[in-house]
């Protein structure tokens, strides 16, 4: 299966070695990471900003790391109606990568589904068997 990161798993998987930390390597090893460039440089300024000085380094690795394996797409020309509209990207891009979603953002993402694009919290998808259909 194909997958979209939403930046706050790559950013939890940088901070500890926990729940997102696992999806990512779980992704990489056992699935396809789709990532288009608007998504690239939201986790590249994210990495940037201040609040995150102590975790720049595996943040950096990681995103390189992901930009390397990745299926890159350019975003479907969808919106969804999303509270945030900066997260609308990351629906566009599994859309067009044919893939789902793996976000900790519940409050924006209020749907189990968007069209094809399943939503994925970091435990559920870690809860389902490896090989996921």
């Amino acid at each position: 299966m194909r997958f979209v990161l939403d930046c706050n798993v790559l950013v939890a998987a940088a901070r500890t070695n926990g729940v997102c930390r696992q999806v990512v390597g779980r992704v990489v090893r056992e699935h396809e990471m789709v990532l288009s460039s608007p998504i690239l440089s939201e986790y590249e300024a994210v990495a940037g900003r201040r609040s995150q000085s102590p975790y720049r380094e595996t943040l950096t690795f990681v995103i390189g790391t992901l930009a390397s394996l990745a299926v890159s797409v350019e975003p479907a020309d969808m919106k969804f109606g999303l509270r945030d509209p900066d997260d609308e990207v990351y629906l566009a891009t599994a859309v067009a990568g044919e893939a789902d979603l793996i976000t900790g953002n519940l409050r924006d993402f209020t749907e189990t589904r968007y069209g094809p694009v399943r939503i994925w919290t970091p435990r559920a998808f870690l809860d389902q068997p490896a090989k996921i259909q």
